[in-house]
């Protein structure tokens, strides 16, 4: 049986599952006692690990710690030492890990409730909003059908003008014709007068000669 304890070192390897991503490797790997907490501060964070199993197995999980990451994770360097202390059991581990994760996540989801809460709170006021400028609308759509009334009467009225305005032009066009006619017929009865005078002038000059 073979203790080791790997110290993982990097600018982020906190929060990104390293440990739930390490557990269950071991697990698959048949590791039977495995252990791994959060040690550093942020840009240079810590994951240390410890676990103990047969020496084949425990040398092959070791090169896949180093050769697989986390996708998010940022790993600079993992350092490999023995460890000499007791190993918790990795299915208690896994239990108490399970609890952390729920721990972590319960103020999120409040979090998330409260932010949902003045979403909602937030909608109810645009859906109020909402309602007013629907009533806007609904009283700008009554004006628009006064308006559309008071033109319908308008243009009835144009209409109306439009029609009288035409039975003025056409009488003006019959008084002006019947006025042409009778300028017409005085000019030539005026024109007939004018020639009898001239003829009787020029008769009483022959008699006079």
């Amino acid at each position: 049986m073979k203790s080791v304890e790997l110290i993982i070192k990097g600018r982020k390897v906190k929060d990104v599952g390293y440990r739930p991503f390490l557990l269950l490797q071991a697990l698959n790997s048949g590791i039977q006692k495995f252990f791994a907490f959060n040690s550093g501060a942020k840009g240079n964070e810590i994951v240390i690990v410890q676990m103990q199993g047969e020496d084949d197995i425990i040398a092959s999980y070791i090169d896949f710690v180093k050769s697989q990451f986390p996708e998010h994770a940022e790993v600079e360097e993992i350092v490999e030492r023995d460890f000499k202390g007791q190993v918790q059991d990795a299915y208690k581990f896994a239990q108490t890990l399970q609890f952390e994760q729920i721990a972590k996540a319960v103020p999120v989801i409040i979090s998330i409730d409260k932010k949902q809460d003045i979403v909602i709170g937030k909608q109810d006021i645009m859906i109020e909003k909402q309602d007013v400028m629907i009533g806007k609308q609904d009283i700008m759509i009554e004006k628009q059908d006064v308006m559309i009334g008071k033109q319908d009467k308008s243009i009835g009225i144009l209409r109306d003008v439009r029609d009288d305005t035409c039975a003025i032009k056409d009488d003006i066009s019959v008084l002006r014709k019947d006025t042409s006619e009778s300028i017409s017929e005085k000019y030539e009865e005026l024109r007939r007068e004018i020639a009898e005078i001239k003829e009787t002038i020029l008769e009483l000059k022959a008699k006079a000669a």
